[in-house]
């Protein structure tokens, strides 16, 4: 077994975990992916066990490390990008280990291998990566889509209004992580979230809502997601503004109302719209 591309503080005792993924880039449209992924792990309190190291599966050239300098001394150097998480879940029959990380720039095998032989060392019951793609849809509706290991699984997801994946196209890392495990016999779906393609910028908080109160189900979890809605109900006002004050969204928004209407949907990843078609959500987040 290799796993020359984690380092692993410690083997935490997990009953049957279900081993999460939610990764940053392509496949991390508003930042729902991994943002769903780190809020799980905030909210079930689960305790950092393990790192990547970064140059196993990343290049510095495409996304540098940090430094903190004061004074002519360094302080900090951060090479980290992303970790492993443990959480037991006493309200479920199966615990957690999230990873939460940016996509890897290199070497999409090796890491999915590895990350499947850390969930093979730890007896895991189910794996799922999740996913967030730009779509037609508007920004009031929380669709979810998935691929999973076979018909009775996807049955089970359908049962929470996670409909079959039909897609043709270039692929994020998900889908080699998904083969793996397919290979390995372990339970496996890759969940997408779909997010209008006229936002842009930052987190959208109402559809990582959605995402992790759909894994909350799925995986019999109590995770309150109260502070997410809050802060979707304030932003989603914000928004309206804008495509009032804005001709031009709305007859994209109006377009997409009756295409919705008419059940026409793409099934995949759109172009976005540019310049004045876009709203950008870090105008009105907080500290952003």
């Amino acid at each position: 077994m290799d796993l020359s591309g984690f380092e692993i503080k410690e083997w935490p005792d997990l009953r049957q975990p279900v081993v999460l993924v939610g990764l940053g880039g392509w496949g991390n449209a508003l930042n729902v992916a991994k943002g769903s992924a780190a809020y799980l792990v905030r909210r079930t309190g689960a305790r950092r066990i393990g790192t990547l190291k970064s140059d196993a599966f990343y290049r510095f050239d495409e996304n540098r490390p940090t430094v903190s300098i004061q004074d002519g001394l360094m302080h900090t150097l951060r090479l980290d990008h992303g970790g492993l998480f443990a959480a037991q879940a006493p309200e479920s029959r199966r615990d957690l280990l999230v990873l939460v990380a940016e996509e890897p720039h290199l070497r999409w095998d090796a890491f999915s291998a590895q990350i499947l032989d850390i969930a093979a060392t730890l007896s895991a019951s189910e794996f799922i990566s999740l996913g967030s793609m730009y779509d037609g849809v508007l920004h009031t509706d929380a669709v979810l889509s998935a691929f999973a290991t076979d018909a009775d699984h996807l049955k089970e997801l359908d049962a929470l209004h996670i409909r079959p994946v039909t897609y043709h196209g270039p692929t994020a890392i998900h889908s080699i992580l998904h083969r793996r495990a397919c290979e390995r016999r372990l339970k496996a779906s890759s969940i997408w979230t779909h997010c209008p393609y006229y936002l842009e910028g930052t987190t959208h908080p109402g559809l990582v809502a959605a995402t992790v109160g759909a894994l909350a189900r799925l995986l019999d979890l109590e995770i309150d997601t109260q502070e997410l809605l809050d802060e979707w109900e304030r932003l989603k006002k914000d928004i309206q503004t804008a495509i009032e004050a804005n001709p031009k969204l709305q007859k994209l928004i109006g377009e997409l109302r009756r295409a919705k209407v008419r059940g026409a949907r793409t099934g995949g990843p759109v172009k976005r719209p540019g310049g004045d078609k876009v709203i950008r959500l870090k105008d009105f987040r907080d500290g952003d």
